[in-house]
Order: structure tokens, then sequence, then C-alpha cells
């Protein structure tokens, strides 16, 4: 009854005259809605959070009633559970289940690009575009008496492929971002890591003219080949028991800086196969004299969203007085990227891995130890709903995380990897620059606060 009467109002209230045609009757609401495989449209996260960003009703005790744990919850269940929906501005609500929530979130989404595409074309027309006049924009009433029918299609379409999931699978990324690092940038031979082309120039020792280097690469001049053209990545390979360790090193803005940031990845390839066994991508920070964590933000803020957001997780870490200690004191290395495959996992495969790396990074010419940065996030949280989600939910999301920090630093307590200093920063909140506003927010704090 409810879906019959909101329909209907939709429809009077935009078109007064119910049965007089569309203003624009080439502009089809019901093609606005993602079909089969669109790529456009809201993700099944989108929906999933969006629901549960409404409290939750109990019919039995006919009351608001969060859930007290999401663990063993599944998709389908959440969206089977019923939530109070508030009816606008007018402080009044009824209560809908989850499916009928995500379909009506669709069909708002649908109708606010119908309206952008609508106003659009009155401007093409030359039309007026003040709102007296966009009070009477309306899609074709026979395609709004459509819409919540459809569009709760839409989202069964959506979220039947996740419904048997755990809920909280939908914010976490299970190492994904893992696997496809792994799949686009290594699955070459070693060989290929470093074309001959990008290979560094190396002056001969009877002054002749330069050549290209077509061994790989010795970082520490072991052969005699330790010059190098900072525009130019580095390679560097040996046998390491049963296997072939890779591991290449760029600077990234030569340009700015002869060191100021450089990127290195190491890689074990299975001897006898050349399959990936583990890799692992370091980003090596130095950054001028730091007098406030603006500072950083300003200077990482030129290079990549991702320096922005290690730039933010380092300020909340550390804290604007311990930032600029460590930064002025030591060359930070963040690990950007680390996985393991599943058959080498739990043999420490990943440690020596790192240990491997750190201990074949160029020494930093002006002699700063290494201080070692780490986002302990197994399970990279995704931002982008985090805020709107329940707040239990919250915790358990987090738990993964709290879980391998501990671990983690009981294992760097007894580690003898060659670094001075360690501390864990929380990219996940961070990642990605503007993600749900959340740099954007913390940006403005920190230079409000050191203005």
């Amino acid at each position: 009854m409810s879906t019959s009467s909101t329909s209907g109002t939709a429809g009077s209230a935009g078109n007064p005259g119910t049965s007089s045609p569309s203003l624009f009757p080439s502009l089809s609401l019901l093609k606005l809605l993602p079909g089969a495989g669109s790529d456009f449209g809201p993700s099944a996260s989108d929906l999933v959070a969006h629901v549960l960003s409404h409290e939750r009703f109990d019919a039995a005790a006919d009351a608001v009633a969060p859930r007290e744990t999401f663990r063993g919850v599944t998709v389908d269940e959440a969206m089977s559970d019923d939530y109070v929906f508030p009816l606008g501005r007018t402080g009044q609500s009824i209560v809908l289940m989850g499916y009928r929530i995500a379909a009506g979130f669709i069909a708002a989404c649908a109708a606010d690009e119908w309206l952008e595409l609508a106003h659009r074309e009155r401007l093409v027309r030359g039309l007026s575009a003040d709102a007296q006049a966009s009070e009477h924009l309306a899609p074709d009433p026979a395609e709004t008496d459509q819409l919540l029918d459809r569009t709760a299609e839409c989202a069964q379409r959506i979220l039947d492929p996740v419904a048997r999931e755990p809920v909280i699978s939908l914010f976490e990324t299970h190492y994904r971002g893992g696997r496809e690092f792994l799949r686009v940038s290594w699955e070459g031979l070693p060989e290929d890591l470093v074309h001959a082309s990008r290979r560094p120039f190396v002056a001969l020792a009877d002054g002749s003219t330069p050549r290209r280097e077509k061994r790989d690469y010795d970082p520490y001049g072991l052969e005699g080949t330790d010059d190098y053209d900072v525009d130019r990545p580095l390679a560097y390979r040996e046998k390491i028991g049963p296997f072939l360790f890779t591991m290449t090193y760029r600077h990234e803005y030569p340009q700015v800086d002869d060191e100021r940031l450089g990127t290195a990845f190491a890689v074990f390839h299975e001897a006898g196969s050349d399959i990936v066994a583990a890799v692992v991508k370091l980003q090596l920070v130095k950054v001028p004299p730091l007098t406030s964590s603006a500072d950083l933000v300003y200077t990482f803020d030129t290079y990549s969203g991702e320096m922005l957001s290690l730039a933010l997780a380092a300020t909340e870490a550390l804290g604007p007085k311990r930032l600029c200690d460590v930064f002025n004191t030591y060359r930070v290395i963040y690990i950007s990227q680390w996985e393991v495959r599943k058959p080498w996992r739990g043999e420490g495969l990943g440690v020596a891995l790192l240990h491997q790396g750190l201990e074949r990074l160029p020494v930093d010419v002006d002699g700063r130890p290494n201080a070692l940065a780490i986002a302990p996030e197994p399970y990279q949280t995704e931002m982008k709903h985090f805020e709107t989600l329940p707040v239990v939910l919250h915790e358990e999301l987090r738990a993964p995380a709290e879980r391998l920090a501990a671990y983690l630093t009981n294992w760097l307590e007894r580690s003898t990897l060659p670094v001075a200093t360690h501390f864990f920063v929380p990219m996940a909140k961070h990642a990605g620059i503007g993600s749900a506003g959340e740099n954007a927010r913390l940006i403005d704090r920190i230079m409000e606060s050191e203005a």
C-alpha cells in the first residue's frame, strides 16, 4: 500500500495534471536505471551501506533494536530486516524492509539524474532555469508508475550475487589489491621488470663513450657498475635458496630532488618455474626539514594521492611534534604493498623478502637511518561508507587490523631488520584522496590548526 501511494504522490506532485505529457518526452527515466552488466549505478556495498545507515526495527518488540553483532550475518539477512525510513522533512517515518529501501535509493538516484538532464535541456532550448519553472519538471507519469517495481528488480539483480556473503565482506578488500598488484606487475619474467632500454648508462674505465649496461645492475658496485642516471630504474637479481630474488629501484621525481622519493620493488620467484612467490613494494621518502605537519602535507601533495594519504595517516599516528622529529631524522620507508602467495603463507617468506629488500636499498646520501612505516590492514577497510555503518560494525571491521598490529609489534620488537625505528599508519582510513571527504576534512583541520 505504501509503495503505490508513494508512486502516485510523486507523479502528481511533479505534474499537476497527471494525464498531461512530460515536458521532455525524449528524456526516459527508466533508461537511467542500471541494467544487467551496467558499468554505472550503485554497487552492492553502496546499497547495503545506505540501508544500514537507517535504524533497524524489531517488529516483535515493536521498537528500534540495532544488531548486537554482524558476525555471520549475510547480506540477505541484513537486507531482509525492517528499518525506520524517515518521510522527508515531515518528522514522520514508516517501517520498510531493507530491499525496499535499496530500491528507493536507486529510484532517487535515477530521479536526480533525470532532473539534472532536464535542467540542461532547458538551458539548451533557451528556457528559463529559475526555481519556479523547475518545480514543474517531471518525467513521464507512466514511467514513474513503474519506477519502484523496476528499481526493486535492479536492487535484487545487484544484490543477488552477494546475498549469501557476510555483510563484513562488502567493506573489506580481502587482499584484492595485493593479488591484482601481483598479477599485473609481476607475472613477467624477472628480465622483463626493467627493459634493456631503461637500464642505466655505465661509464667505461678507459674514458670512452658511455655504453648501455646489458647485465643486471649491481647497486653496491661489486661489479664496478655503480654509476647511474637518477632518471633510470635499477635492476638487481640473485639466487637465494630455492628462489630468484629480483629487485628494482627508481627515483620517482628526480627533477625535484635527487633522492626525495624513490620506489623499490622486490620479488621472489620460484627458481625452477619463475612462479611469483612473494612481492613487496617500498616507498622511500625523504623530505626537507619540517616545522609542522602542514609542511608534510604540502610536500606530499605534489607527488600522488598515495603519498598524500601517507602524510595524513602519519599525522594521525604520530601527532604533529613526533611527526616532525621522525621525518627530519629518518628516511621513512613505507611498505606500500606486501603480499605472499597462498602456498607460501605462514612459512616466513614475506619476512625474508622484506629483510632482503631492506638490506639492498641504496644507502641514504645524507646518512639518515631508516624508519619503517607499516599499514597493519590485512583486510583494507573500505572507508567510503565507514562512518555511515552501525557502530558495532565499525568495531568488527577494525578487529583484523588490530590483531595484525599486535602481531607485527611483537615481531618487529624481536626482528633484526635493518631499520632504526618503526611506526604504524592507518592508511585504509585515508586511502584515496577525497574518499568520503575524509582526507579533505583532515587537510582543512591541519591547515587551520597550524595557520
